[in-house]
């Protein structure tokens, strides 16, 4: 039984219900409103839907599970006591589960998108397995790769749900919309009503690369002594701790621009307003104040729970767009 959960913890599974709760969040506040206000559905079952994000988390925890597989001689200098592959799990063990996870990860997905009828999708799949051992066996230790690497990749998850019910809902009722348009608003192209809701997913993918980014920066801040033995070349060993603060210092203000110019072009209510000081700007401003003064490793690691903190703040303003912008015409 410890063994189990010492499994359970090697995939990290706070982070994979992030991960399930962003494809939620995507499907049932951000495409769900879009269809709903005009009398369409969804197109994706419920099932598949649960499955794609099954498949997702699985894929997930197989990258966190190799990724502690070969982070074994790091971890032993940055963080000794939290060690897992090796001391509670047999390296085997490890290697068994993290293959086990992609199998039915990748099984999961090619069946999917064989059900929905275009195969091609489950090349994404493949793709962010296939990237993620790389990323533990070699760009993890190249110098900023690693870092676009997994910040691609967290931007990938709300991007997938898109990618999978959009194609379904053009098949059903382009048609229809092209219909609506022609009588509405003539000389328009249809096909901005489906552009703009892969825009608005666009949108939560682009927050969620330029965080994770933040994020995979102070990490290797936190880990610099570990890096640094086995010849890592990171950010803050390449160009310095202080520079590698300046870099993450200004990816957070950048963020918090663009976040602001966002709201005020696109959602310019003051509940929107209110909701990203507080939800998004606060923890990023205290971030940016503990990634400022930060000497030791626990200090960088709450900068970047901080950042985790605005990551989710971002994600739950789909459920506040939606009762801003939605709820009222649907009901």
């Amino acid at each position: 039984m410890d063994t189990l959960l010492k499994i359970v913890k090697l995939t990290r599974p706070l982070n994979l219900a992030i991960i399930a709760l962003t494809m939620w969040l995507m499907m049932a506040f951000v495409l769900r409103p879009f269809v709903q206000v005009n009398q369409f559905e969804l197109q994706l079952p419920d099932l598949y839907f649960w499955l794609l994000v099954l498949s997702t988390v699985l894929i997930a925890a197989a990258g966190n599970v190799i990724n502690d597989y070969f982070d074994q001689r790091t971890d032993r200098i940055n963080k000794p006591r939290d060690i897992i592959v090796g001391v509670h799990v047999k390296r085997r063990v490890a290697m068994f589960v993290h293959q086990l996870f992609n199998i039915i990860g990748l099984g999961i997905a090619v069946f999917i998108s064989w059900k929905v009828g275009i195969w091609k999708l489950s090349i994404i799949h493949f793709f962010a397995a296939g990237s993620l051992w790389f990323y533990s066996v070699q760009f993890k230790r190249e110098l900023i790769i690693g870092n676009v690497l997994v910040a691609l990749l967290a931007a990938m998850v709300p991007v997938l749900v898109g990618i999978y019910e959009i194609p379904l809902l053009i098949r059903e009722y382009g048609a229809d919309v092209a219909q609506l348009f022609k009588h509405l608003y003539p000389g328009e192209d249809p096909a901005v009503y489906f552009k703009y809701m892969f825009y608005f997913i666009f949108g939560y993918a682009a927050f969620a690369f330029m965080l994770n980014l933040i994020r995979e920066i102070q990490k290797d801040m936190a880990d610099v002594k570990g890096d640094r033995r086995i010849g890592s070349q990171t950010i803050p060993l390449v160009f310095g701790i202080k520079n590698a603060k300046r870099i993450t210092a200004a990816l957070i203000v950048l963020s918090m621009i663009g976040l602001l110019i966002i709201q005020q072009m696109v959602v310019n209510d003051l509940v929107s307003l209110i909701y990203l000081i507080v939800a998004v700007f606060v923890p990023l401003s205290i971030s940016l104040y503990i990634n400022h003064y930060a000497v030791r490793r626990p200090e960088f690691v709450r900068a970047g729970n901080a950042v985790k903190i605005a990551m989710l703040g971002g994600l739950l303003y789909s459920i506040v767009h939606y009762y801003v912008y939605f709820a009222a015409d649907i009901a």
